[in-house]
């Protein structure tokens, strides 16, 4: 059974790629000493809350490029640039898709491959990115550290690169 019909999978596509970019790769969740902060990461920017305390220094707001260079420690800065990848590598897919959304019939014409294909496996280059990114915030950050944005990356990239398209 297929997930997708061959005849939507173009705007699958698209959508798709609209969602991973609305969608936060990551979100962090910690606690320590009455201070609770949430980080919500998205691919071209990064938002990070604080309740309970007010810190010096503190940053709510950064492009992705400015979080490499915020964090103090080796994996998180390694984490940040990561993200970084993410996104340049995010900017193709993104631009391909407003151009296949406004004239379909001749992104398919040019393209020497199938650009629900394409979609799905430079969609799935986000994901595996911003997912090792992740495991770096979830092996170097305190709290919890959820995935969601890459997890739905991958599984976009799955459902566009097995579509069938007959």
């Amino acid at each position: 059974m297929a997930w997708v019909k061959s005849e939507y999978a173009g705007e699958f596509a698209v959508l798709a790629t609209w969602l991973v970019g609305l969608a936060p790769w990551s979100v962090s969740l910690f606690e320590i000493e009455g201070v609770t902060v949430v980080g919500l990461r998205f691919l071209p920017f990064r938002f990070q809350f604080i309740f309970g305390a007010t810190l010096p220094g503190e940053r709510p707001f950064l492009w992705a490029w400015q979080v490499a260079a915020f964090q103090e420690s080796e994996p998180l800065a390694l984490a940040g640039t990561l993200g970084v990848a993410a996104l340049v590598g995010f900017l193709f897919p993104l631009g391909l898709s407003l151009y296949y959304y406004a004239a379909e019939d001749r992104v398919e014409a040019v393209l020497p491959m199938d650009p629900v294909r394409l979609f799905g496996g430079l969609l799935g280059l986000v994901g595996v990115l911003t997912l090792a990114a992740s495991g770096l915030f979830i092996t170097s950050f305190p709290g919890v550290t959820v995935p969601i944005g890459a997890l739905v990356a991958l599984v976009f990239a799955y459902l566009l690169l097995t579509v069938d398209r007959a």
